[in-house]
């Protein structure tokens, strides 16, 4: 047999075989006449899997609709939410500075000493009894003043209470802290709602949005970690007072409660400084930005050329 002639029955023997496999795919697909990339022909027969057509993108692209209702309930929503934040701005947040302005002054530096609950023990020198002449008692072997110890109660039902006044002041500044944080939130949640869709150019007042809803986001985290550290300092104190109890002749514990004491008084009269100042910092940078956070696009764009 001639090399040449096997080499063509070989060529044609693997187009056949090409041309049977695409009329195969063309009838899997559904694909009549002639074959796959127009090599054999197809059947024409119908495609038991036919191809799944695809959604149209102008069906993709098409708004949600929400029913009438439910789109009214959610302007009235924010609009209730705008009036609300509108009205903590320009009227709530000057009151609360003047009212929490007052309340800090009367937090005076010099109460310090007042808010001591553990007392501190004085030091008493040992009477001398010694006589005169031969009926004269022996030195005693402690040369050191005795030391009056004040225990504390003990036993079963005794009730070793707080520091009543730092108490006291700390429930008056757990509402204030609270109220910042709703509040705080209100306002976000309008600014947030006032924020536009995604657009290129023509974002300086979005970000002017953006920057105000952090900066409320930060104060409300801040307020919420104010709340957290009163049950460290009432932790750390319970601490100190259980030392006491057990060892009752050493003095630094007694001490180390008063320093506690006059720490957390320091502190709780810098949180409420802290919160009549985000009263006054929030309602000045609003106030200064508010064309841009109502209106974060201008409509007018002749100026931009």
């Amino acid at each position: 047999m001639w090399p040449g002639r096997h080499l063509e029955w070989s060529a044609c023997g693997s187009a056949s075989a090409t041309c049977q496999s695409a009329g195969t795919l063309g009838r899997h697909f559904g694909l009549a006449g002639p074959g796959l990339l127009g090599v054999g022909g197809g059947t024409g027969s119908p495609n038991p899997y036919p191809l799944q057509h695809s959604t149209p993108l102008a069906v993709m692209a098409s708004p949600l609709k929400l029913e009438q209702d439910m789109q009214g309930k959610v302007d009235s929503f924010r609009a209730r939410i705008a009036q609300e934040a509108e009205d903590l701005v320009s009227t709530f947040f000057p009151q609360k500075l003047s009212e929490l302005d007052s309340r800090v002054q009367e937090l005076r530096l010099q109460d310090l000493s007042r808010i001591r609950s553990v007392p501190v023990p004085e030091s008493l020198i040992a009477p001398d009894t010694a006589g005169d002449g031969p009926n004269r008692d022996p030195p005693p072997l402690q040369t050191q003043p005795s030391i009056k110890v004040l225990a504390l109660p003990s036993g079963e039902g005794q009730l070793l209470r707080s520091n009543q006044h730092l108490v006291e002041l700390i429930e008056r500044v757990k509402p204030e802290i609270e109220l910042l944080r709703e509040k705080c939130n209100t306002v976000r949640m309008w600014v947030q709602l006032l924020i536009p869709k995604v657009e290129d150019g023509n974002n300086f007042g979005v970000s002017i949005q953006e920057d105000t809803v952090d900066q409320l986001w930060t104060v409300e985290s801040t307020a919420a970690s104010y709340l957290r550290r009163f049950s460290t300092y009432y932790n750390t104190r319970a601490k100190l007072v259980s030392k006491i109890v057990k060892y009752p002749q050493v003095e630094d514990y007694r001490r180390t409660v008063a320093e506690v004491d006059e720490n957390e008084y320091l502190s709780v009269r810098q949180i409420l400084l802290h919160v009549r100042n985000q009263y006054a910092t929030l309602h000045d940078v609003i106030l200064k930005n508010i064309e841009k956070i109502k209106t974060p696009r201008s409509t007018n764009t002749d100026n931009l050329y």
